[in-house]
């Protein structure tokens, strides 16, 4: 948790590895082990990047060895609130994804470019 007088960036938790704004996007990397007892930070650095970015928020799972089911759940409802993007991830994430149909929802990508891409075109799909 982010202390009083205190930034996000000063507080990083060992499951985040960054957490930025890169143009309209937020990006959020993921970092280990993520099981329940990880997904505190993840969820801090979550609602910080909601307050302090009004576009989509991106999660990069590159360094990701382990997810389960909260961390997908977490992705899920972040994605009720705001557009969310992931890239990266071994086969173990995407299997996770795949086998509970949330690569539907969430659309993983190869890498960062491909998540923006898809975000702006989504943008601009959504304008009346």
């Amino acid at each position: 948790m982010v202390k009083h007088g205190q930034t996000f960036e000063e507080a990083i938790p060992p499951a985040v590895a960054y957490s930025r704004a890169d143009g309209e996007l937020w990006i959020i990397g993921l970092r280990g082990h993520l099981d329940p007892d990880e997904l505190a930070a993840v969820e801090d650095a979550t609602e910080d990047a909601l307050l302090r970015c009004s576009g989509p928020l991106v999660f990069d799972l590159r360094e990701v060895g382990f997810c389960d089911s909260s961390l997908l759940n977490h992705l899920l409802r972040t994605a009720l609130r705001r557009s969310v993007g992931i890239f990266g991830g071994d086969a173990t994430v995407r299997r996770l994804l795949d086998l509970t149909g949330a690569d539907r929802l969430l659309h993983p990508h190869p890498d960062l470019e491909s998540v923006r891409a898809a975000l702006s075109a989504r943008q601009r799909q959504a304008r009346p």
